[in-house]
């Protein structure tokens, strides 16, 4: 009998090690799931940042690309008018970048399992979604980039026709105002596209903010 009480109580002590040794291991994961929350929400927190910040910056050009479509409700307007309107615009787009690196070393070293299944599938649709966001933004980029190289090729710099008011010999020579038909067209083509790639960007900014309200 002392035999089979003292296997009962080792049996018991093995037990109870094992009990304090699987809540020692589940705390260690509450912790690291806990700094893994406070982690991804300053991400979160940070990618709202940055689309406000962007929102501002296009609203911003938006107001000036309005402002220049006010000219047109003037009466005979001069090719060179135009132009100056024009180059008076900013040409390169509101760049942004996302802060997604918490959820990319999750995913990358299966960390992500310690989160519950409606979070892990929410951060990977976000994932994805910025991935689309990036691609989108990246191939509107490449478009308006490449109608900018081809008027760099016909007018040069933005401020070169200035430049040569008084150098009647090489103004003659570029003969650039030959070209200002193609160069209007080209800017205003140009601008357009900035304000449609961008409101357009902005849009699905606005669907990423909405997923990030709702995970945080």
């Amino acid at each position: 009998m002392y035999a089979i009480g003292e296997i009962g109580l080792v049996v018991i002590g093995i037990l109870i090690a094992l009990q304090l040794n699987t809540n020692a291991e589940n705390k260690k994961l509450e912790e690291k799931r806990q700094e893994y929350y406070t982690q991804l929400i300053e991400d979160l927190n940070r990618e709202i940042q940055i689309f406000n910040e962007f929102k501002n910056e296009v609203e911003t050009d938006e107001f000036a690309y309005k402002q220049y479509l006010k000219i047109y409700e003037k009466a005979e307007l001069e090719p060179i008018e135009v132009y100056n309107e024009l180059v008076k615009l900013k040409m390169y787009s509101n760049s942004f970048t996302f802060n997604s690196s918490t959820i990319e070393s999750l995913r990358s070293s299966g960390e992500l399992i310690l989160f519950p299944l409606e979070i892990r599938n929410k951060l990977m649709d976000l994932l994805h979604l910025q991935t689309e966001i990036m691609k989108r933004s990246e191939r509107n980029d490449t478009g308006k980039n490449n109608l900018l190289m081809h008027l760099g090729q016909i007018r040069g710099a933005s401020t070169l026709i200035k430049s040569l008011e008084d150098h009647s010999v090489l103004k003659g020579y570029l003969n650039i105002e030959e070209n200002l038909p193609d160069i209007i067209l080209g800017l205003d083509a140009a601008h357009k596209w900035k304000n449609l790639s961008e409101t357009e960007t902005l849009g699905d900014l606005e669907l990423m903010k909405k997923d990030i309200k709702i995970i945080i």
